[in-house]
């Protein structure tokens, strides 16, 4: 209907005039292979928008109040003579716009600074003159102007940025004036542009963590440079670099639960943990990869599956938690958990070790990945839709050959039962493993004397 209408597809409210900014003898030329020479000649005799700026303020002394970048506001560049004319309408819509000249071209950047404060010049001799001492740099005569006091240039330069760069052109931004600029309060300057440097982890994560991203990123700017956060005396923080590309989860929120839970482990937790990080970061060929976890109900096997997937994030890498049906990122992962394994149909074990194997192009048991199998064999095997029982046994995963492969860890302090409660729970146990039985063919067994009602559930 806007079509049909034939209203406008865009409008423009503003006329912007994009302005020189050029040493002496160093604009720029625009030209076809060939007739090199005689495009350098032809430029030598067209002035830019630059250098005719300074024969108007030879000429007219109306324009000695006006600044470079205002001009375009009282004055229209004619392209074919190459002279600013006197404009006669129309100015109070025009911006005059500098081009971003980066810290590393340093003598632009400072030139750049000075046509931006500096009115009435007529040749690059008379911006290098202050107070009547002819500069030899144009940050010489940044310094002899008073524009170099104190850090107020790398603000400015980065607050101007702020309005059109990303933070991450931003961060490099910061770590070129680190690196090339003479800065003498580093951290104040990253305190104040904190809000811009951290913008997009913020986002992507929280507002108490996007800046340890923010500072990893920096930190590895710097290295281009032969600096560190810790000789800039900026914040440090222990961030592997690949995060900062591929991490869809938040490392510093995984690295405080890792070491929350780490302490709150027991000796048996604490023990299989070390286990399993070895095998994931084990290169070694002799290294089990394979590992089953014994652990009754209240044992603490799903803190231990927690921990160990907090520490690996924590440390950057991926692993995949599997509930008998969730899988994915499969090639990346470092440590693969399975809980309830027990109830698992062997068939399932089988299809993901010959999955893994042909992706990983490896005959190693699960293509060579750590997998960590959690549960109790006590409790219920693999439900059969109408099969015997030894239909049922045969299809867990002890009566194949793969669970040979595997070494056995064992939780058996219960974490979750009361003092009061030790010895039902023993008793339990003893039942799982026939130990209370009156016999192998009567599944028979007395409660304990202080589990037995005296009263009925009524009363």
């Amino acid at each position: 209907m806007w079509r049909l209408n034939e209203f406008n597809l865009s409008h423009k409210s503003h006329t912007v005039v994009h302005l020189a900014v050029h040493l002496p003898q160093q604009q720029p030329i625009v030209y076809q292979d060939g007739p090199e020479a005689q495009a350098i000649e032809r430029a030598a005799l067209r002035k830019t928008t630059l250098t005719s700026w300074f024969e108007l303020n030879k000429n007219d002394p109306s324009a000695h109040n006006i600044s470079y970048s205002d001009i375009p506001q009282y004055y229209v560049f004619d392209k074919s003579t190459t002279n600013w004319k006197k404009r006669q309408r129309g100015g109070q819509n025009v911006i005059g716009r500098l081009p971003v000249v980066s810290i590393l071209d340093t003598e632009r950047y400072y030139l750049r600074m000075l046509l931006l404060r500096k009115s009435g010049a007529i040749s690059f001799d008379d911006i290098l003159t202050i107070n009547g001492l002819r500069c030899i740099t144009f940050q010489q005569a940044c310094q002899e102007y008073g524009l170099l006091r104190g850090d107020q240039q790398w603000h400015d330069a980065l607050n101007e940025a702020a309005q059109f760069q990303s933070p991450r052109q931003l961060r490099m931004l910061f770590a070129m004036i680190c690196g090339f600029g003479e800065v003498e309060d580093v951290p104040d300057l990253w305190v104040q542009h904190q809000v811009s440097l951290c913008e997009g982890f913020v986002h992507r994560y929280s507002e108490q963590t996007g800046p340890h991203y923010a500072l990893a990123d920096i930190e590895e700017l710097l290295t281009s440079y032969n600096l560190s956060l810790q000789k800039l005396h900026l914040p440090t923080v222990d961030l592997p670099a690949s995060v900062l590309e591929r991490a869809n989860f938040d490392v510093v929120e995984e690295q405080a639960k890792a070491n929350s839970y780490t302490m709150q482990l027991n000796s048996e937790q604490r023990n299989v943990v070390e286990i399993l990080l070895s095998a994931v970061y084990n290169n070694a060929a002799d290294t089990p990869k394979c590992y089953f976890l014994d652990g009754p109900a209240g044992t603490g096997k799903t803190f231990v599956y927690s921990t160990l997937l907090h520490t690996i994030r924590g440390r950057g890498d991926d692993v995949i938690p599997v509930t008998s049906t969730e899988a994915d990122m499969l090639l990346k992962t470092k440590l693969i958990v399975w809980d309830e394994a027990p109830m698992t149909h062997v068939h399932a074990f089988l299809a993901v070790d010959r999955l893994l194997q042909d992706l990983t192009k490896c005959k190693e048991p699960f293509g060579g990945k750590a997998i960590l199998l959690g549960g109790d064999f006590r409790q219920v095997l693999p439900v059969i839709l109408r099969g015997s029982r030894t239909l049922t046994v045969a299809s867990s995963l002890k009566k194949h050959a793969l669970w040979l492969k595997f070494h056995k860890l064992y939780l058996t302090k219960n974490m979750g039962a009361l003092e009061s409660e030790r010895d039902f729970g023993a008793w339990l146990l003893d039942i799982g493993e026939k130990k209370k039985w009156l016999n192998d063919s009567v599944a028979f067994a007395m409660l304990p004397f202080n589990t037995r009602p005296y009263t009925s559930i009524v009363q």
